[in-house]
């Protein structure tokens, strides 16, 4: 499968150097004449999967939103998005790449570094091509070529006001505020947002810079002021941002204090206030990427402390009380190399870069107060190609902690899902999405839920709840060609969604539903967003239940 992804993966390196000639050293582009050129369609000289290059020229070109020539009718309207609008700066770009000039790299190294890049939500698309493949001067007898390097991102609009309403079971969620996800073109985001939710409204403040003052160290801060509480969120660390990078540091903090439910039929039982408070702090190991793997090793320690209070309806809280835990621990992370660039899988006809390989995470810690708790947490994951036009991705997690005094497990939870997309011609999908879940010491103030916005879209929210669930939906997609503005990509779904949720009440059902959507992703905002708009009508009645359900949500893939 190996040969398959390189292939699929290396699609922009493929192209063939005739076009210029074949003397490879020969320039194949000329940079100014990418500033307008279609970015799907720019490829480079063909570069070897096996070998290795030194890297001469690095040449970055950064694309505005709109390309202004393209179409007539709104070429006027284009033109002033650009000039109001504010380029990713070229050293914010420069400082992303995982290579200098005069570095040794792979044709894997230069497909990651895309990857990286694609991966922010401000840059729609990148392509990093070999426009020069050239003997090495003075070192012909190692074998090393130097390659010549474009850089080609396209921006999308990053300052948006924002005026939008949510549906799901029947209830409205509407957001209003102002949002940056590229501030003068540094890459750090900027929100202020009023919202209205299933649980409360409030007002919401946040800043991220992955890339503080262009270093590797990435900051986040959050407040939201609720009318039921309040909630402040900070963290400051260095990621394993690349899989050849050997350390990481985080530490991080969250505290809330907010209203909290029980439901069954979708609506509240019960109600108590929850406060909960998080600090982590944790340093990472690694040795890199070798023979197509990366092996992690990451040791912390963590304070977690619930704390439940009643309502004010309320006489006493629901579930124990407090609980709190401070743990040291340790995990272990191993991760295949194996992606493919893709088309038609989670967005609507935009690269995409889809994980193939196998992934491996497993971590454990002890907690000494009290009963003295172990806590431990396992995922796998997996993808793998099924002959042309099949691709399954697949996976498990589980975690909880286990009481050493009583022998007993407490929030234990454990999930497996698998998704399977067949593609039956070049604009027809079936995709087939699954999951369970079981939970074993469910404390009482925890729920499985299921309906709405956890699923089952012709259903009210939360409209079943219990200690385990399934679910599963089988969706039959259309990708359009229609581009209108070449603003919006447009695909349309017909889809059946089978669930249930149970194990506190044993009257519950197996609910189904059918429904029609459609699929909108935008090209030049927000790349991380695809919005739905699905009809559903459910198949099995109950209460509470309306004939039609109506939901608009903005989601992360389709």
């Amino acid at each position: 499968m190996r040969s398959f992804i390189l292939g699929v993966a290396g699609i922009a390196w493929s192209a063939v150097s005739g076009a210029a000639g074949t003397d490879g050293c020969t320039p194949l582009h000329v940079a100014a004449d990418l500033h307008s050129a279609p970015i799907e369609a720019i490829s480079g000289r063909s570069l070897d999967a096996t070998a290795s290059y030194r890297v001469g020229n690095i040449t970055v070109v950064r694309q505005d939103v709109f390309n202004p020539d393209d179409p007539a009718e709104a070429r006027a309207a284009f033109r002033l998005a650009n000039r109001w609008h504010i380029v990713t700066r070229e050293g914010v770009v420069r400082e992303l790449l995982l290579f200098r000039s005069g570095d040794t790299v792979t044709a894997a190294t230069i497909q990651e570094t895309e990857r990286a890049l694609r991966s922010k939500s401000y840059l729609y698309d990148v392509r990093i091509v070999a426009n020069r493949v050239c003997p090495a001067r003075g070192d012909r007898s190692a074998g090393v070529a130097v390659i010549d390097l474009i850089v080609v991102t396209r921006d999308v609009w990053s300052l948006s006001p924002e005026l939008s309403v949510t549906r799901t079971g029947g209830v409205d969620r509407v957001r209003a505020g102002v949002s940056e996800i590229n501030l003068a073109g540094s890459g750090s985001e900027l929100d202020l947002t009023v919202f209205e939710n299933l649980d409360r409204q409030g007002v919401s403040a946040s800043y991220t810079d992955a890339n503080l003052g262009r270093s590797r160290v990435g900051i986040r801060l959050r407040y939201d002021d609720t009318d039921d509480g309040e909630l402040l969120e900070a963290g400051i660390g260095r990621p394993f941002y690349a899989l050849s990078v050997r350390r990481s540091w985080n530490t991080y903090v969250l505290r809330s204090s907010s209203l909290q439910g029980l439901y069954r039929g979708g609506g509240r039982t019960e109600s108590f206030r929850r406060d909960y408070r998080l600090a982590q702090v944790s340093s990472g190991w690694s040795q890199g990427r070798r023979a197509g793997w990366v092996n992690r090793l990451v040791a912390g320690v963590t304070l977690e402390d619930w704390r439940h209070a009643p309502a004010p309806t309320q006489e006493a809280p629901v579930g124990p009380g407090s609980r709190r835990f401070v743990y040291p621990w340790m995990s272990f992370h191993r991760i295949e190399d194996e992606y493919a660039q893709v088309r038609n899988v989670d967005r609507v006809q935009t690269t995409e870069d889809v994980y193939l390989g196998r992934r491996y995470d497993l971590m454990l810690g002890y907690a000494p107060d009290g009963d003295g708790h172990l806590v431990a947490s396992a995922e796998f994951r997996d993808g793998r190609v099924r002959g042309d036009d099949g691709l399954l991705r697949y996976g498990a997690h589980a975690s909880g902690y286990w009481n050493t005094a009583t022998g007993q497990p407490e929030n234990a939870i454990a999930r497996v899902w698998a998704r399977y997309r067949h593609r039956q011609a070049r604009r027809w999908a079936l995709i087939l999405d699954g999951e369970a879940t079981v939970t074993d010491g469910l404390t009482a103030d925890q729920q499985v839920l299921i309906g709405g916005s956890s699923g089952l879209r012709g259903y009210p929210n939360r409209y079943q709840a219990g200690t385990r669930a399934y679910r599963f939906t089988a969706e039959e997609r259309f990708y359009t060609d229609l581009y209108p503005l070449r603003i919006l990509r447009i695909a349309l779904a017909g889809f059946v969604d089978v669930g249930r949720a149970w194990g506190w009440h044993d009257d519950t059902e197996m609910l189904a539903n059918v429904g029609v959507g459609f699929r909108f992703e935008s090209t030049r905002t927000n790349r991380k967003l695809v919005y739905h708009l699905d009809v559903a009508f459910p198949v099995v009645d109950g209460p509470g239940v309306s004939g039609v359900e109506v939901t608009l949500t903005s989601k992360r893939s389709l």
